[in-house]
C-alpha cells in the first residue's frame, strides 16, 4: 500500500506551510484524504440537519408557546395579584428568594423541552451521519468513485485513468475540497451521455471562499471531456449530442444547494430517503423530514454539444491534472482565510 497523505479535519492548517493553492487529480497517495473529505460531507450534513431541526420555525413556535405557559404556571401567584408589569416587578423584588425558587421549578420542564428536540434532532440526523462510518465498512466509497478504492491505493501509477475523474484542491499542502464524477456508461449513448457527480465537498472553514462553484465548473468541463472520449472510443461522428449531469444535495446544505442553482442545475426529483447507497430511513425520521420540509434533492442539467466543445476543453486550465494558482490568487485566498 502506498504511503498516504495525512489529513486532520479537526486541526488548523500549518501556518508555516506556503500559502499555495493546488489542484490535482486523485492519486493513490491521496486516497485516504479523498475518502475523509467525502465522509466529512455526510458528517457536516448531519450537523446541518441537526441544527436545521432544532431551529426550524416549527420548533421555535413550540419553544415560544410552551415556555411562556410553563413560566406563567409557576409564577401564577405573582401574575394573579399584579395589575401591570411594574407591580409584578415590585412584588418579585420584595420576594426574591421565593420568586427565584418558583422559576427554578420550571427550569427542569423547560430543559426537558430543549432536550427532547435535541434528541429528535440527533435521531433524524443519525441516518445521514452513519453514511460516513460505512464508506469503508459497506464499501460505499466504491459507489462514489466508481471503482474499488482498496485496489486503487496499491497502484504504482501516480494518477491512473480512474483518478482523472476526481479533482482535489489543496491549501497549505492540505486537501480541503473534492469533487468526483462517475460516468454512466451502461445507460449512455452517443446521442445522450450521462454523468453523475457522485461526491462534492468543501471543508467547513473554506466554504465562504466559493470553492463549490469552482468544483462544479470543473465537473461540467470534465463531463464534456469524458463525452468526447466516449465518442472517440465509439468511433462516432455525432456532433450535436447532449450531456445529462446529475447529482444530489440535501435541502439543508445551503451553500452547495445554492451553488448548483447558480450553475444552471434544476431539481428533478425529491426524496425523504437520505441514504443514497441503501434505504435506511426509519418511519419516525421520514415523518420528521416531511414535517420540517427536509429533502434529498436530485439535481440535473442538460448540456448541448457541438464542434466547439473540443476547443472549449482543449486547453482549459481547470482540466489540468495538477496545477498551482497564480501569486495573486494565492494572496486572495489567504486574505479571505485570515
Amino acid at each position: 500500500m502506498i504511503e498516504q497523505k495525512e489529513i486532520d479535519l479537526n486541526s488548523p492548517l500549518d501556518a508555516n506551510k506556503p500559502a499555495t493553492l493546488v489542484k490535482t487529480s486523485l492519486r493513490p497517495d491521496l486516497s485516504k484524504a479523498a475518502l475523509i473529505l467525502h465522509g466529512d460531507y455526510y458528517k457536516q450534513s448531519q450537523s446541518n440537519l441537526t441544527r436545521y431541526v432544532f431551529w426550524h420555525p416549527f420548533s421555535i413556535m413550540v419553544y415560544t408557546t410552551l415556555i411562556p405557559v410553563i413560566l406563567g404556571f409557576v409564577l401564577w401567584d405573582y401574575i394573579s395579584v399584579s395589575e401591570n408589569l411594574y407591580e409584578f416587578y415590585l412584588i418579585a423584588m420584595r420576594n426574591k428568594n421565593d420568586f427565584i425558587f418558583n422559576i427554578l421549578r420550571g427550569v427542569p420542564v423547560i430543559a426537558s423541552i430543549f432536550a427532547s428536540f435535541g434528541f429528535i434532532s440527533y435521531i433524524v440526523g443519525e441516518d445521514v451521519g452513519s453514511i460516513a462510518n460505512n464508506l469503508v465498512n459497506k464499501n460505499y466509497c466504491d459507489d462514489i468513485f466508481g471503482f474499488k478504492l482498496t485496489e486503487f491505493v496499491k497502484e504504482k501509477n501516480k494518477i491512473g485513468k480512474n483518478g482523472e475523474n476526481s479533482n482535489l484542491i489543496s491549501y497549505r499542502e492540505q486537501p480541503i475540497a473534492i469533487v468526483t464524477l462517475k460516468p454512466d456508461l451502461k445507460q449512455s449513448t452517443v446521442d445522450n451521455f450521462i454523468v453523475q457527480i457522485s461526491g462534492i465537498h468543501v471543508r467547513k472553514v473554506f466554504q465562504k471562499v466559493d470553492f463549490d462553484n469552482l468544483l462544479i465548473e470543473w465537473a461540467v468541463l470534465r463531463s464534456r471531456e469524458l463525452y468526447q472520449e466516449y465518442l472517440k472510443n465509439s468511433k462516432s461522428n455525432v456532433t450535436n449530442g447532449s450531456i445529462f449531469i446529475t447529482t444530489s444535495c440535501y435541502s439543508f446544505n445551503k451553500n452547495l444547494f445554492q451553488a448548483l442553482l447558480n450553475n444552471g442545475f434544476k431539481i428533478i426529483d425529491q426524496s425523504y430517503e437520505f441514504n443514497p447507497f441503501e434505504p435506511t430511513t426509519k418511519p419516525l425520521q421520514k415523518f420528521v423530514y416531511k414535517l420540517i420540509g427536509a429533502t434529498n434533492n436530485t439535481f440535473g442539467i442538460v448540456l448541448s454539444t457541438n464542434e466547439e466543445d473540443f476547443e472549449l476543453i482543449k486547453n482549459n486550465e481547470l482540466l489540468e491534472k495538477s496545477s498551482s494558482t497564480s501569486t495573486e490568487e494565492k494572496n486572495n485566498v489567504a486574505k479571505k482565510r485570515s
